[in-house]
């Protein structure tokens, strides 16, 4: 038989009564994940300075968000004030590779929008095609701030010590043969869920409103919040959470193109007017800009169509969900069988929910 744990080792984190650090296997589902994020992330590295791959930056920054969801949600797992500092400099790498993953996603959307025009075409061919340049022409202007990103974040030793502490802890959590479930796993993980269930529910209202973008917005910052906490809490509950991920993913997932549709018509319009000034001070008149306005006119028009086709499929998926009863079916499946007692309140270590779209770090990929 394994020997009991320390009580010092029990109580440094100072937990309150029936807290989930004070449950060793509460600690081993943090550790876990974390260790397998701090993986993903050192992973991808390499691959972000090379720039040679995109995926490589998106995955970074997923890897990231993931991060610190978990540290929110295990904040009494590890030492406060490392935790504190960890996620702060994880959110300005979050923030440093934003610009390079959202032109990223945009140049690989014009490239196929150009593959796929007809070579007959040469009234929207210009227009595109110059917007492809200056998108190219932006992402290699951004790639030195990812490196800077990347070497602020290996100078303050965060992953080294954040490694070094999981890995500490995890250690002694398997000599002493702690199981990964538990009641208090159960008891807490579920807590968790619920409150961002309630978070995404709160946000429903916006989407009553096709123009409401800021509200779409957060009702996606809802959704990926709620899947991310599920995907964590897989291991205490399994495949019992495969069909609410899922569907929450969709719902993020469209949310995400909403967004971008967004995004392109309002840039786009932006562009417009910028290229035609660029060409007013080059020729000293704006008849050469007039062949580049067919494709760039084109691809804000169709922006804008799509993002109303989405839309409809986002209510439409919703809805289903609703009439399905995914959210009572959710709560019903995390009560204890003794569900007499309400589940136990969990404080959010998260940014309001209502914060600016930098305070959030979202970006357009739906991960």
């Amino acid at each position: 038989m394994a020997p009991a744990m320390e009580p010092m080792e029990q109580n440094r984190h100072h937990a309150k009564p029936g807290a989930g650090a004070a449950d060793p296997s509460y600690r081993l589902l943090a550790c876990q994940y974390v260790s397998a994020q701090l993986d993903a992330l050192v992973g991808q590295i390499h691959g972000v300075r090379e720039n040679k791959d995109t995926e490589s930056v998106h995955q970074t920054r997923v890897a990231s968000r993931r991060l610190r969801a978990a540290l929110g949600m295990f904040a009494e797992c590890f030492d406060s004030k490392k935790t504190a500092g960890w996620r702060r400099r994880l959110r300005r790498l979050t923030r440093g590779l934003g610009a390079a993953r959202d032109l990223d996603v945009q140049i690989a959307f014009v490239e196929e929008v150009f593959a796929d025009l007809d070579t007959k075409d040469r009234r929207r061919r210009p227009g595109i095609e110059r917007l492809l340049l200056r998108l190219r022409q932006d992402r290699d202007a951004v790639q030195p701030k990812v490196v800077e990103a990347l070497e602020a974040l290996n100078d303050s030793d965060t992953l080294v010590d954040m490694h070094g502490e999981v890995e500490k802890s995890r250690f002694l959590l398997r000599t002493h043969d702690v199981p990964l479930r538990s009641p208090v796993v159960l008891e807490r993980a579920a807590a968790h869920i619920l409150r961002r269930k309630g978070e995404l529910l709160a946000t429903e209202p916006a989407l009553s409103d096709p123009e409401d973008i800021d509200g779409h917005h957060q009702v996606r910052i809802a959704a990926k919040r709620l899947r991310y906490t599920m995907e964590i809490c897989v291991p205490a509950f399994g495949k019992q959470l495969d069909g609410a991920i899922g569907a929450v993913r969709k719902v993020q997932s469209l949310l995400g193109d909403v967004h971008d549709c967004d995004v392109w018509v309002r840039n786009l319009g932006t562009f417009i007017k910028q290229e035609r000034g660029r060409t007013i001070e080059y020729f000293g008149h704006a008849r050469p800009f007039n062949r580049l306005r067919d494709g760039l006119e084109f691809l804000r028009d169709e922006r804008a169509r799509h993002r109303q086709q989405v839309f409809a499929e986002l209510l439409e998926h919703w809805q289903h969900l609703c009439a399905e009863g995914l959210w009572d079916g959710l709560e019903a499946m995390l009560q204890p069988d003794d569900a007499a007692s309400a589940s136990p309140q969990v404080e959010s270590q998260d940014e309001p929910i209502h914060g600016t779209e930098d305070t959030i770090d979202e970006d357009s990929a739906a991960q």
